[in-house]
């Protein structure tokens, strides 16, 4: 009985035995098949889109799939796009999707990208400078007629093209040699006349990053294609014009809006207004549209005209109403050095710093009848017109934008500037004041309607039904509306109101009446031409 019992206990032990080790077994395939696993959320735009089991899996799966655009814009790596977030997580179960089902999902929905750059450019906030504290003797370097208000977006490929275009589009505007010397200090120094080169810069916020960029977004792939961009924008860079008979650089600029300047810049196989067209030849008449605001500020010395003065001398032997030349006028020659700003190749107003004669003017001098005619019976005068022309400024002075095309519109008279703030304007002939413009801030930010545009101002109608305008002036004007002045009559000071470029006075000629308003309907015309 004892061996019997003894024997049971032994098989209830292997029983017992048996059991938990086959407990233990179970609960080690149940643990086993609950084991915490590391895998990734897709989520696109915050939207959960599945759980995939390896993130770089997947990134080398798209890279492999997209080979057109590998070709497409030359590189050697396609990424993820952007707004896809990839998160590690940890997991006891998840339901796992492949990498191609993920991908495919992607690329319905969104843009893959590709390495590069981002290029922002933005304006830079200028400070101006209270009028009271202005002096002849600062150099102002004032902002330019071009509006670069609005910030740019640009996506490159490779961080040279951007210096690359940036080079090609300074070239434009100035002269490679020129640069060059600038950049190794070799400037030639200036023994009479001549310029050099002070500084180069770009007046905007440029800043680049390196960046994942969508290959929904216009990326520049070379220097080229983005020096076309930075000239032209998002305007076409080409627009054909087939040569006529008759036709000079001139007369084509001139009819599509552009200047000389421009016209050789958009077409660079010409040098000079000069050359020679042939019928049938094509050319570019697009209007450029720079996106960069290249400064190039220079010293300049040039030999300039000293305007000869009209004097009269009374001669009692000649009837009243009548003159004669006695001697005619012969220019002098002057020697100017001026600090010249040049942005986008268009000058801006200047600062003439020192003026040497070389060549003193010889007056022109005009006898003036005074003998009275027995036809008047000693009575009234008769009104004179002896069709001489003052000059609206001291001297010297610079005009630094001509009556011409400027970048698609039409500048309808010239800017005169050097003289320096506060210097004197005067009447360039007989006539009565018809308007006057007051009360507009003295250097007033570009975009100032005041006047519209012009400023404080003066409008003249004077004799042979000539219309003259003096705009951008200070704010103290001594004559009035009704008034009538003479030549060279005191009318105001050189200001910078108005949308202005800097101190200057614009000084515009009409025929006929007032560019707008009661007396509106006149026609410009070129104001140098009554010279």
């Amino acid at each position: 009985m004892n061996k019997a019992k003894a024997i049971m206990i032994v098989i209830v032990s292997l029983i017992l035995s048996v059991l938990i080790i086959a407990g233990l077994t179970i609960t080690h395939i149940i643990l086993n098949d609950n084991k915490a696993r590391e895998v990734y959320d897709v989520y696109l735009d915050g939207e959960l889109m599945g759980t995939i089991k390896s993130k770089k899996k997947l990134e080398k799966y798209i890279d492999s799939e997209q080979t057109d655009l590998k070709r497409e814009y030359g590189v050697k790596k396609v990424y993820i796009p952007n707004g896809i977030d990839i998160q590690k997580v940890i997991r006891y179960d998840s339901k796992l999707v492949s990498e191609k089902e993920i991908y495919k999902e992607i690329k319905s929905k969104k843009s893959f990208s590709i390495k590069g750059y981002i290029v922002t450019i933005s304006p830079k906030k200028q400070k101006k400078e209270s009028d009271e504290e202005s002096t002849t003797d600062e150099l102002e370097l004032n902002e330019t007629a071009l509006s670069f208000d609005d910030e740019i977006t640009i996506y490159i490929l490779r961080e040279k093209d951007f210096d690359e275009a940036v080079k090609n589009v300074l070239y434009v505007f100035e002269n490679k040699d020129g640069v060059s010397k600038y950049v190794k200090k070799k400037q030639d120094k200036i023994e009479t006349t001549g310029e050099i080169i002070d500084n180069i810069y770009i007046d905007q916020d440029v800043s680049i990053r390196e960046a994942f960029i969508s290959t929904d977004e216009q990326i520049f792939v070379n220097s080229s294609e983005l020096t076309k961009y930075l000239l032209f924008g998002d305007s076409n860079s080409e627009k054909d014009y087939v040569v006529q008979r008759g036709d000079t650089i001139e007369s084509i600029a001139s009819s599509n809006n552009l200047n000389v300047i421009e016209f050789l810049i958009v077409n660079p196989e010409f040098t000079s207004k000069n050359n020679l067209l042939t019928i049938g030849q094509t050319v570019n008449v697009a209007l450029i549209s720079p996106q960069l605001k290249i400064v190039v500020e220079k010293t300049v010395v040039e030999d300039m005209p000293k305007k000869f003065d009209t004097v009269e001398e009374k001669d009692n032997t000649m009837y009243m109403g009548r003159t004669k030349v006695k001697t005619e006028g012969v220019d002098g020659v002057q020697r100017v050095t001026s600090k010249v700003q040049y942005v986008n190749g268009d000058e801006q107003p200047a600062y003439i710093i020192n003026a040497t004669t070389i060549k003193e003017p010889v007056n022109k001098v005009v006898l003036v009848g005074t003998k009275i005619d027995s036809y008047y019976n000693g009575g009234g005068v008769p009104a004179v017109t002896t069709g001489i022309w003052g000059w609206p400024t001291i001297s010297p002075f610079k005009i630094t934008s001509p009556y011409d095309s400027r970048w698609g519109s039409f500048h309808q008279g010239i800017d005169i500037s050097g003289c320096g703030f506060g210097s004197p304007i005067y009447s360039i002939g007989e006539g009565t004041v018809l308007t006057v413009t007051t009360g507009c801030a003295d250097h007033g930010y570009l975009g100032n309607s005041c006047g519209g545009g012009y400023g404080n101002a003066v409008w003249i109608r004077h004799n042979e039904n000539v219309y003259a305008v003096y705009a951008h002036l200070r704010g103290t004007i001594v004559v009035s509306e009704g008034q009538t002045v003479k030549k060279g009559q005191l009318l105001g000071y050189m200001g910078d109101s108005g949308s202005s470029t800097g101190t200057h006075l614009h000084f515009g000629t009409y025929y006929g009446g007032t560019q707008y308003g009661r007396y509106g309907g006149g026609k410009h015309f070129n104001p140098l031409s009554l010279y």
